[in-house]
């Protein structure tokens, strides 16, 4: 008598399957596809307590940052001293959270969405809330 166990193909289809999500990881990642030049500007502000019409209330800064995608971290980089970063990113909608030690209220609280295009570049600014009021 022949003992019930997995049909024929079984073993096939989930080599595959598991195929299939590691490729579309790696892609997510920008090794299976065209990745796209991010230029982006991070803000925070206000930085002063009562903000006047037409003077800016907010200010570049330097922090880390975590780019993460359906909820799973892509990559981490810097902003420099003006606020400016570049990654390469492959098309899709992401979320930014900065590292707990940024200058913000609450900061691993705070988040930015980047929805990146099909494109050979885009230019973000991504604003985050200091807390001053």
């Amino acid at each position: 008598m022949r003992r019930p166990g997995p049909r024929p193909g079984w073993y096939a289809a989930t080599v595959l399957g598991l195929a299939g999500l590691l490729a579309a990881g790696c892609a997510e990642q920008g090794t299976g596809i065209p990745q796209v030049r991010v230029d982006g500007l991070v803000l925070r502000g206000p930085t002063q307590p009562v903000c006047l019409a037409g003077v800016p209330c907010d200010a570049p800064f330097s922090a880390g940052f975590t780019v993460r995608r359906a909820g799973l971290p892509v990559l981490r980089f810097q902003s420099d001293a003006e606020g400016r970063f570049t990654i390469r990113l492959a098309p899709g909608d992401y979320t930014v959270v900065p590292d707990a030690n940024a200058p913000l209220l609450d900061p691993t609280r705070q988040t930015e969405p980047l929805a990146v295009p099909r494109a050979d570049s885009v230019s973000v600014v991504l604003t985050f809330d200091t807390g001053i009021r």
